[in-house]
């Protein structure tokens, strides 16, 4: 039964998310209509997190806002079902959902799960906002919209069983925009996008198989690894074409998105710079700033900020210089905040780990100081095993793909390659400066370093999509396989770690709280087990009250530090 739950739901809300997905196209642009339904579920992702976040300040995300907030995708996807969607475009999704079902079987979360992912969705579904929750334990203070969308699909019987689910919802989605590009598509050109997206479904397929370890951050790298053939694409066309605006619309607005999941991630809002190098710059903004979706990315960006500050009193946390420590009573101080940017620095460039710490830390993330002690502990492990990783996947595909060269490569694209590629060296040096860990960008950055040259390389070469379509396809086939068989060798490990569990619904137990009641008779809950962090408890889930204090100020109620 538990396998038929989890199966169904999933299925539910990937047809609630589409639903979503074509309304938010529709009230852009109707152009936006044409995007297949895997881009659609990604707008779809989006709708729901602007939603989650505007009504979170009026209503708590319980079971009533849940069900008429996924009726109204169910019923715009049946809208929308003629117009927009062929039925063989359900057979691919269909298959395309049901080979990466196994991801969603999972026993054990990652480390961080239990620490505040949990709770702080948990939260989002038993009260609607508190002002100052930062000034609890370090969770509080991370946002993302991962745990946004987490308590939206907090529905009878599935319950919070799901809450790992955003990044398998992003892989099924990414793969079905990038095979229908493969495979389905009328012009089959094999050129540098093919190629891209090709090593591209490869890579995700093989290496981001373990749904339960993706965090906050793996979603947005997948998104952003996978948009870049189209930025390129969209670079090709004329700013009058049919497809230049809903291209560009589209990568707007996923772009924001993934800003969403991991603050940091708006600094790949430099990739639209390349627009303003080749086009019109007048042009652009203008009929972008009159546009709908100037307005959908205002308000993404607007309740965002708006969200992070209504926890840690920051626009941007741990960025100190956004931090309204003057002007809001639950806001964090700046000392403080400088402090925890200076740690997560540290942890980032391997000066702190769960059993050492570096001596003289302020001094040790200073300029390149780490990089020596941060190749020993952290890239001869992570980095050496994706590197490689990479180099045989771009290996075979140079093997596979054989040929001789075409007369006169096409010095535009070339151009235009190469000023995306070093917008992709900007970014790169960006993550290897401040925060050297893949799952902060790493990833998606280190793949298109290898992928461009290769792809351009490939695009080169005379070849046949027709003699191709078998290797292309079986290459396909073989990463649906890897997924499959990593993850029941990770099923069987994980049955080792957990032999207590309820698979294949996730390890969550319930834990008993002691209710500390506080001023305005707000109350939050300590656990009384010895679990560690916060599982499936009421909330807010606290380690300690002591040191704050409750204030209420138009309707809601804030966390202030005692002085």
């Amino acid at each position: 039964m538990n396998y038929l739950l989890l199966y169904f739901f999933a299925l539910f809300f990937t047809i609630s998310i589409i639903g979503h997905g074509f309304l938010l196209s529709k009230t852009i642009n109707k152009d936006l209509l044409k995007l297949n339904i895997g881009y659609q579920g990604l707008l779809g992702i989006l709708s729901l997190t602007i939603i989650s976040y505007f009504t979170i300040f009026f209503l708590k995300h319980g079971y009533v806002h849940n069900i008429i907030l996924h009726a109204a995708g169910i019923i715009s996807f049946t809208l929308f079902f003629k117009k927009n969607i062929k039925v063989p475009d359900l057979i691919k999704l269909t298959s395309i959902f049901t080979i990466l079902f196994i991801g969603l079987l999972i026993i054990r979360n990652h480390d961080d799960f239990n620490y505040y992912h949990l709770t702080y969705s948990l939260g989002l579904t038993e009260n609607k906002i508190f002002l100052g929750l930062g000034q609890f334990q370090h969770g509080y203070k991370h946002h993302s919209s991962l745990f946004f969308f987490n308590s939206i699909i907090f529905l009878p019987f599935i319950k919070h069983y799901l809450f790992h689910s955003l990044g398998w919802f992003t892989l099924v989605f990414v793969n079905f925009y990038i095979i229908d590009y493969l495979i389905f598509k009328k012009k089959k050109e094999l050129n540098f996008e093919y190629f891209f997206y090709l090593l591209t479904l490869l890579f995700i397929n093989v290496k981001f198989y373990r749904i339960g370890s993706y965090g906050t951050d793996i979603s947005g790298q997948i998104i952003l690894l996978s948009i870049f053939p189209l930025i390129f694409s969209t670079l090709k066309l004329k700013i009058n074409d049919t497809d230049f605006k809903s291209n560009i619309w589209l990568i707007i607005l996923l772009v924001s998105y993934v800003t969403t999941l991991k603050s940091f991630f708006i600094l790949n809002i430099i990739f639209l710079f390349s627009f303003l190098m080749f086009f019109n710059f007048k042009k652009i903004m203008s009929f972008f700033i009159q546009s709908k979706t100037f307005l959908v990315v205002s308000t993404t960006i607007l309740l965002l900020t708006i969200i992070n500050i209504s926890y840690t009193g920051c626009a941007i946390y741990p960025v100190k210089e956004t931090c309204l420590s003057n002007q809001l009573s639950w806001s964090l101080e700046k000392d403080y905040v400088d402090n925890a940017n200076n740690w997560y620095q540290q942890w980032s460039k391997a000066g702190a780990g769960p059993n050492y710490r570096v001596k003289n830390p302020d001094e040790y993330i200073k300029k390149f100081n780490w990089v020596s002690n941060w190749h020993e502990r952290y890239f001869k492990y992570k980095g050496y095993e994706t590197i490689l990783g990479i180099i045989f996947l771009l290996l075979l595909i140079l093997f596979l793909f054989r040929g001789v060269s075409k007369e006169k490569p096409d010095k535009q694209n070339k151009k235009k390659i190469l000023t995306l590629f070093a917008t992709t060296l900007i970014l790169s040096f960006e993550w290897f400066y401040n925060h050297p860990a893949f799952r902060y960008g790493g990833y998606y950055l280190l793949c298109i370093i290898f992928f461009v040259p290769i792809s351009y390389y490939l695009s080169t070469l005379k070849l046949n999509f027709f003699k191709k379509k078998n290797t292309i396809f079986y290459l396909i086939i073989f990463s649906f396989l890897i997924f499959e068989i990593k993850n029941i060798k990770r099923i069987k490990e994980e049955f080792k770690i957990i032999p207590d569990n309820n698979f294949p619904l996730f390890y969550a137990p319930t834990q008993l709280s002691k209710e500390i009641a506080l001023d305005y008779n707000v109350k939050v809950y300590k656990p009384l087990d010895n679990q560690g962090g916060c599982w499936v408890a009421k909330t807010p889930c606290v380690m300690s009250a002591d040191h704050v204090v409750v204030n209420k100020k138009l309707g809601f109620y804030m966390f202030v530090r005692k002085k």
